[in-house]
């Protein structure tokens, strides 16, 4: 296990977003004894007047955090950096603000942590991770490590650019961990040292229950209903089957696939829990549809519960076809039947698992896989081999293996080819 080190983790996304890997890591890195500063997303684009209340937001978390030195500290040893900096890929002078007057007040700050020669662990591939990482390592550094989980060149328009900065940091990477074979075999050319890295399932946080009509009975320290029955009361009072998505509600997500399936099936419950991160057209008028919003993560495996049949209706696209959706394994660990859309790696799981139903991002198919997925056997054992899979991701195994693989990059006994090392997607 890395332990006793000082990391500086340029995160994709902000530490208050949708739980995802990088918020586990952090928080696991954190828990063995290293110090996180935790920088938020600065972006793989300029904002335009779709991101303004993004950017609001993000100056009012910086001005928030002058009095403490621009960082609030949100776990034990987890400090998290809301940086105001240039948008990435501009123009010259832009870089130049960022390198010579931005980007030094952010390492200025990591000193006053006390962070010295900082392990860099970065989810971003732009220009500006570029030159902090330059900056970084005139300053002492304790490795880099680059997990890339999105190709970004599906989400800028700079997309010459993006390459160029994210070729660099691959090449210079210690370690390079990826959430697909594809993106791993991307980057075998420059960097050898390269492994398939699937976000997991925190095990914990989607406990497993043995009888379908009982669950985690939690308090929540204020006399109020214990957080399962927030859940219950919702959609207890729903008509079933219950079709449940849980996820943000972005771009990627095909609302329109969802609502014409709701259309055709309006004696079926549509439940989408996650935050709303885009357009949804007339999916919200629907009388059978119905959206919660963003729940804390704690509450989330409650509403997976209740649901009957639990769903992944992404679009197909260049972007989706290296995603792989964590939720699967958290439906898969509360012992739920899962359809999704066939994207790549969701069908290369379900090739070596014969777990879940794929099938086309096409309402009359999808309707026929959840009808089939609702004529499965519910007992125990068909319930529990799914979260016999679930397991094979835990987080705390694919942790400890990362770990031991960057531990072996930095004594220089970590390089092997991204093809020899498919497995570790595979735990």
């Amino acid at each position: 296990m890395i332990t006793g080190r000082d990391i500086i983790y340029i995160s994709s996304i902000e530490w208050s977003f949708l739980w995802q890997g990088h918020q586990e890591i952090a928080l696991r890195l954190a828990a063995n004894g290293n110090r996180v500063l935790y920088v938020e997303n600065t972006g793989v684009r300029s904002p335009g007047l779709q991101d303004a209340g993004r950017v609001l937001h993000r100056l009012k978390r910086w001005a928030g955090t002058l009095w403490s030195q621009g960082v609030r500290e949100v776990a034990p040893n987890i400090h998290v950096c809301s940086p105001v900096v240039m948008p990435p890929f501009g123009p010259r002078w832009r870089r130049k603000a960022n390198r010579r007057l931005f980007l030094p007040l952010l390492l200025r700050t990591a000193a006053k942590l006390g962070i010295r020669d900082p392990l860099v662990w970065t989810y971003l591939p732009n220009d500006t991770t570029v030159e902090l990482i330059r900056l970084q390592r005139r300053r002492g550094s304790g490795g880099l490590v680059y997990y890339c989980v999105a190709d970004f060149t599906q989400l800028t328009p700079h997309v010459e650019q993006l390459e160029e900065s994210e070729n660099e940091i691959v090449a210079t990477s210690d370690v390079v961990f990826t959430n697909c074979i594809e993106l791993a075999r991307k980057f075998e050319p420059l960097n050898p040292n390269a492994h398939v890295f699937p976000f997991g399932v925190n095990l914990d946080a989607f406990p497993y229950e043995h009888s379908p009509r009982s669950g985690p009975v939690r308090s929540n320290g204020h006399g109020k209903l214990p957080l399962e029955s927030k859940a219950a009361a919702f959609i207890g009072q729903l008509p079933k089957p219950v079709i449940g998505y849980m996820g943000g509600m972005h771009r990627h997500v095909d609302f329109g696939l969802i609502r014409e399936m709701a259309i055709k099936r309006p004696d079926w419950s549509w439940v989408c829990v996650g935050a709303l991160q885009a357009a949804l057209g007339d999916l919200d008028g629907l009388p059978n549809v119905h959206l919660t919003g963003e729940r804390p993560h704690n509450e989330l495996v409650d509403y997976v519960r209740l649901f009957d049949v639990c769903i992944v209706p992404y679009v197909n696209s260049a972007y989706t076809a290296t995603v792989v959706p964590t939720k699967i394994n958290e439906y898969l660990a509360v012992g739920k039947p899962v359809v999704s859309t066939a994207l790549p790696p969701v069908c290369d799981f379900n090739n070596e698992h014969r777990i879940l139903i794929t099938t086309a991002a096409e309402p009359e198919s999808f309707l026929r896989a959840i009808a089939q997925a609702l004529a499965m056997p519910r007992d125990e054992e068909t319930r529990l081999r799914r979260r016999r899979v679930a397991e094979l991701g835990d987080w705390g195994a694919r942790f400890s293996e990362m770990c031991r693989l960057i531990e072996d990059s930095m004594d220089g006994d970590g390089a092997r080819s991204a093809s020899k090392m498919v497995a570790g997607a595979r735990r």
